[in-house]
């Protein structure tokens, strides 16, 4: 009987090594959400090169990458609008990022963006669509508080061939309204 037991037991294990595991496939091949990141592609180069060139108010790299229709959208509070509470779209597509991007720096001086490891990693998903994503911060000194203003910054840009077509970015506006408070009191 022990021979029997064991006989079954090394088939059945032998048949499971044999076997294709299907779920998992399955799974893959149906989940849109699914793919690959990396931080050591083009892409995330790029998106590198973009911030460190933004922080010295450089918008050579961004007229290269934006597309001149990108769509914005800003997710901080009362940003939103409809019955969904859908995040409005910045208007003005390149021109008008440029224009608000240029504000940060009419209110502060000496911006830095981190961009160490972990800061961006580029995703490719399973049906071909690329992000690239951005976790930070932004520190700069504001020109009318004197303050050290540390801003969370986190971006999501989606990419079309070689150009950047959207933007979500999520940050704390509470700095920069304390600066234009202050520079309205001056």
């Amino acid at each position: 009987m022990k021979k029997l037991v064991l006989s079954l037991l090394v088939l059945a294990s032998m048949n499971a090594c044999n076997t294709k595991e299907t779920k998992n496939e399955a799974t893959i091949s149906t989940d849109k959400e699914s793919g690959s990141f990396t931080s050591m592609d083009e892409k995330s180069a790029k998106v590198k090169a973009l911030l460190e060139a933004y922080a010295k108010n450089d918008t050579t790299v961004g007229y290269t990458l934006y597309a001149d229709t990108i769509q914005v959208k800003d997710f901080y509070a009362n940003n939103q609008e409809g019955e969904n509470n859908t995040t409005k779209v910045n208007p003005g597509g390149r021109s008008g990022l440029f224009q608000g991007d240029m504000y940060v720096h009419t209110l502060n001086t000496e911006i830095t963006v981190t961009t160490g490891p972990n800061t961006i990693k580029t995703f490719t998903f399973s049906d071909g669509r690329v992000h690239t994503a951005y976790w930070g911060t932004l520190v700069g000194i504001g020109r009318y508080t004197k303050a050290k203003n540390i801003v969370p910054l986190h971006v999501v840009m989606i990419w079309e061939g070689d150009k950047i077509v959207k933007m979500y970015r999520m940050w704390d506006p509470a700095p920069m309204k304390a600066e234009i408070e202050a520079s309205l009191k001056k």
